[in-house]
């Protein structure tokens, strides 16, 4: 997606802000137990969903590059190989990398979790897909959730161009229906399993089937931005302020439900999606708008390094002395953002630098006339 005044070309402060603030929200929420016994209220991460953030940031991103790739002349199949590869050589890198790492460390017994002939349902993003499969690398239920929805809403899309479709903001809509609504009743159907916060876990929250309405939510919010630009600005501090209420509503109802309640994630989805018109219109510049790029640049890496560094070096930031402790902790939130600069320069970025490449390659071996709708 272009600049929007950024400063940085290619850059979007206000989503930059938005990826990097929850991004480390969730480092925070995953590590705070190591100075509990000094302060147990710190950090204080308020009580919301910050992966769904992600979902409904990732659907807004990728809604707009599909849409372009959508208006775009060539087979509709061609067009869809292309699209994936661009995907792929962005998330399995690394997703794979760290299930090589989540593997040896359970293998030696340096992480929790257990490694049993399930396991290898992980190679194909199986682990959560319908059925909760909790064995090891929990943090890898995002990413599945991602993945199917990287591949099933750009095949509905580019399949109905196969198929005669000739609108593709309509065939988009559609889908965008289609992939907000199977959720929810994926969620009612479910909810009998969820009777308490860990059961409403990993049957609400972190299934394949309970959640492609949140980057659902973000392929509309895309579609809106991109079909009108004039309204999508008007409202942006309407929906920003509707959208922060809301959200901070829906994390204390959450936390206090007796009960789970479908709905919420569907609310909590829209709720993030009503600050998209004013964080992706937010411009800032210098020092501030490179800090928060390259924040928002190390998350996808930082989310996947923080849990494996807790396994093997979280022991040895709990100390008697309470400043003591603080600096270890900050050594400890300092190592993980170290770690992940080193994976995405030097694991995610090269692969990164392939795509037009294989882009190319693709184009070249594939067969003349073939998917020509």
């Amino acid at each position: 997606m272009p600049s929007h005044g950024s400063g940085i070309p290619g850059r979007i402060f206000g989503l930059d802000v938005m990826r990097a603030t929850a991004g480390i929200m969730v480092l925070l929420s995953h590590t705070s137990h190591l100075v509990a016994g000094h302060w147990p209220r710190f950090p204080l991460v308020p009580s919301i969903d910050w992966v769904g953030i992600f979902f409904v940031l990732s659907g807004y991103l990728i809604g707009a590059l599909l849409l372009d790739a959508l208006s775009k002349p060539g087979p509709p199949a061609l067009r869809f190989a292309d699209f994936m590869q661009r995907r792929w050589l962005r998330t399995l890198p690394n997703y794979y990398l760290f299930l090589g790492i989540n593997i040896v460390l359970v293998h030696r017994g340096l992480a929790p979790g257990t490694i049993t002939g399930a396991a290898p349902a992980y190679l194909l993003f199986l682990q959560n897909l319908y059925l909760p499969l909790d064995l090891f690398f929990w943090e890898s239920w995002s990413l599945a959730v991602e993945e199917w929805f990287y591949l099933l809403f750009p095949l509905l899309a580019f399949g109905a161009l196969a198929f005669g479709s000739s609108h593709a903001r309509r065939s988009y809509a559609a889908i965008c229906a289609l992939f907000l609504a199977f959720p929810l009743l994926a969620r009612f159907h479910l909810a009998p399993h969820a009777v308490d916060a860990i059961t409403t876990e990993l049957w609400l929250d972190k299934l394949v089937v309970t959640r492609l309405d949140a980057p659902g939510m973000g392929m509309l919010a895309a579609l809106i931005a991109t079909g009108r630009p004039a309204g999508w600005r008007r409202m942006r501090w309407p929906a920003f302020l509707i959208g922060a209420v809301l959200l901070a509503l829906m994390g204390d109802i959450r936390r206090e439900a007796p009960l789970p309640v479908p709905l919420f994630n569907s609310m909590e989805a829209m709720a993030v999606a009503l600050l998209l018109p004013l964080l992706s219109t937010w411009h800032g510049r210098g020092t501030t708008a490179r800090l928060f790029a390259f924040l928002s640049l190390i998350t996808y890496a930082l989310y996947l390094v923080h849990l494996p560094l807790l396994y093997v070096a979280g022991h040895l930031v709990p100390d008697p002395g309470p400043w003591a402790c603080a600096l270890k902790y900050a050594l400890f939130i300092a190592a993980a953002m170290g770690l992940a600069t080193l994976v995405q320069r030097f694991w995610e970025e090269p692969f990164m630098r392939q795509r037009d490449r294989v882009g190319r390659w693709v184009a070249a071996w594939w067969p003349r006339g073939a998917g020509t709708p």
